[in-house]
């Protein structure tokens, strides 16, 4: 006997009733196969005949060898399925029975065919290929750039380093390597160096003022003083030259 695929009964619930013991059927055929199965049809009520009939996908695909037959109390309906040579890969579509002289009509869903495996593999590759070219992109880009980075001049070098240092002094901003520093510390550090800086200023203005104006509005420089002012002035230049040396 051949392969029952699925079981029809009638008449059980209530006079024309139809229930499907399945409630999909998938029938898995290849491109140019042909199989036979058999439909057996249970009747728990009065001889009737039924009627198969298959919805528009599946017609030419799906063929019956009785379509109308008979029923006593269970009756065996051979089915014939197949895809041609040039057919679709996979059908989806619906069987139906139709009872009571068509009162009562219902339909189960069929799938004919196999889901095609290749499509699935090849995005697979797809995937497998684009992951490395990530990767070859990763090292790439990590093989250039140590090369970049040594090719770029450092910023504190010459009277560039110099001048870009003084400007990021009184910004509060003195990471050589561009990373954020907290508020709170950058305006900790930028007021000893404006400290720094403005008594370097001063003690030169001092300096030269000394010397450029005239003798009546010269102004006298006595021994403790000049031992002062020459402490100020080492001292703000070896603490502006140790922020110059961090910075190179």
């Amino acid at each position: 006997m051949q392969q029952t695929f699925q079981n029809v009964i009638i008449n059980r619930q209530e006079i024309n009733s139809i229930e499907f013991e399945k409630e999909s059927v998938e029938i898995s055929l290849s491109p140019g196969g042909e199989e036979t199965f058999e439909i057996l049809i249970t009747n728990y009520g009065s001889p009737t005949h039924i009627h198969f009939s298959v919805s528009d996908e599946l017609k030419g695909q799906i063929i019956f060898r009785r379509d109308n037959p008979y029923v006593l109390q269970k009756e065996y309906v051979s089915v014939v399925a197949r895809i041609p040579q040039e057919g679709r890969v996979l059908t989806k579509g619906q069987i139906y029975i139709t009872a009571g002289y068509g009162s009562r009509k219902k339909g189960f869903p069929v799938q004919l065919g196999k889901i095609d495996p290749k499509p699935q593999e090849h995005s697979e590759d797809d995937h497998h290929a684009g992951n490395q070219d990530e990767e070859l992109s990763s090292q790439r880009s990590s093989a250039t750039l140590p090369v970049k980075m040594l090719s770029h001049p450092k910023s504190g070098s010459g009277v560039d380093g110099f001048s870009s240092f003084i400007h990021r002094s009184f910004t509060g901003n003195f990471s050589a390597t561009g990373r954020k520093i907290p508020k709170n510390i950058s305006e900790n550090e930028k007021l000893p160096m404006n400290i720094a800086f403005g008594g370097f200023l001063l003690l030169v203005c001092l300096f030269f003022l000394y010397f450029i104006l005239p003798s009546s509005l010269q102004f006298k420089v006595g021994f403790a003083q000049s031992v002062l002012f020459s402490i100020l002035f080492v001292t703000c230049m070896i603490y502006i030259l140790l922020k110059i040396a961090e910075e190179i």
